[in-house]
Formats: structure tokens, sequence, C-alpha cells
């Protein structure tokens, strides 16, 4: 089986700063955005670090975080 691709960076989106407002998941291409009932969150399993969400976002509320 094959190992999941290794990328330098993910985005996380803050609770804090998120509104609900379904932007990031509208923008999303790759099913990646999941709601969890209050905000929204980033499944990194499916996502494919294009970035769409994070210019999407009103709020700021996505952030690139680099990988270890």
């Amino acid at each position: 089986m094959a190992e999941p691709k290794k990328f330098k960076f993910s985005f996380e989106i803050s609770s804090q700063l998120c509104m609900a407002c379904a932007a990031c998941w509208l923008e999303c291409r790759d099913g990646a955005i999941v709601d969890d009932g209050i905000s929204y969150a980033i499944n990194k399993d499916n996502c494919t670090r294009c970035g769409r969400c994070s210019r999407a976002c009103p709020s700021d509320a996505v952030s690139k975080i680099m990988n270890a």
C-alpha cells in the first residue's frame, strides 16, 4: 500500500475566528471541509493544499501551518 503524500504545510481553521459562513466549504473542490455543528474544520486526508478555502474566508480563520 502506498504511503500518503507528505505536504510541507497544512491548513487549519480557528474555531474562535470561524463565523460558520460556509465560504470555505463552498470553495473546496476536494470535500476536505467538514462541519462539526459549531464551526468548520479541515480533513487533512482529503485536503490537497490548494488554498481556495483560505482565500475564500472573510474572517481570516483559515491559516497555513508548516508541517514538521
